[in-house]
């Protein structure tokens, strides 16, 4: 399977599509949320969304670093390097 490509016009539900993409292709399933993640009026650097999936994991299936680059890769990819409510759109 793929990550979905697909946008959804509200920030929130389209970063709960990345965490249900991460965990059905990767098994990151430790139960992060968009609402969390976007608390606040910072922007979502693609740095603060990686290590909340990281940290939120018991155990890593191999070294920390391979997968933040890989997730946060996958963050750039679809935001770039930080995202919010503001300045998103599709």
């Amino acid at each position: 399977m793929a990550f979905e490509r697909r946008m959804h016009p509200v920030l929130a539900e389209d970063l709960n599509v990345l965490l249900d993409d991460l965990c059905r292709e990767w098994d990151f399933c430790a139960g992060v949320r968009a609402a969390d993640l976007l608390e606040g009026v910072k922007p979502l650097t693609s740095k603060k969304f990686t290590d909340a999936v990281l940290d939120a994991e018991t155990e890593l299936p191999g070294q920390r670093a391979a997968w933040e680059r890989r997730i946060k890769r996958k963050f750039v990819q679809r935001y770039g390097h930080e995202i919010s409510t503001k300045t998103y759109y599709i």
